[in-house]
């Protein structure tokens, strides 16, 4: 169950600030990388590992648009992944 709360901090036409409260850097570091990959600029921010949220920032023409399409091969990763594994635990 995923226990995570998504908020806008800040939005504008070609930049987006999120918070991502009760989550680790690693996720937010996935998701930068991503949305690198789909031409975005992003990037992760952790002020302090015990007192702040893990914040993303991502720039570029329709950034909810770059979110969206890195998700979704995060997302298609992870049944590849899930895939291999049921393979490999069948033999």
């Amino acid at each position: 169950m995923i226990s995570m709360i998504l908020e806008v901090v800040e939005e504008d036409k070609e930049k987006i600030k999120l918070e991502l409260k009760g989550e680790t850097h690693t996720l937010s570091q996935v998701l930068a990388t991503e949305i690198w990959k789909e031409g975005g600029d992003a990037a992760s921010i952790q002020e302090h590992p015990f007192m702040e949220e893990v914040k993303i920032v991502v720039s570029g023409n329709n950034p909810r648009k770059l979110i969206d399409k890195a998700l979704t091969s995060i997302q298609n990763q992870c049944d590849e992944l899930k895939e291999e594994f049921q393979k490999a635990l069948k033999k």
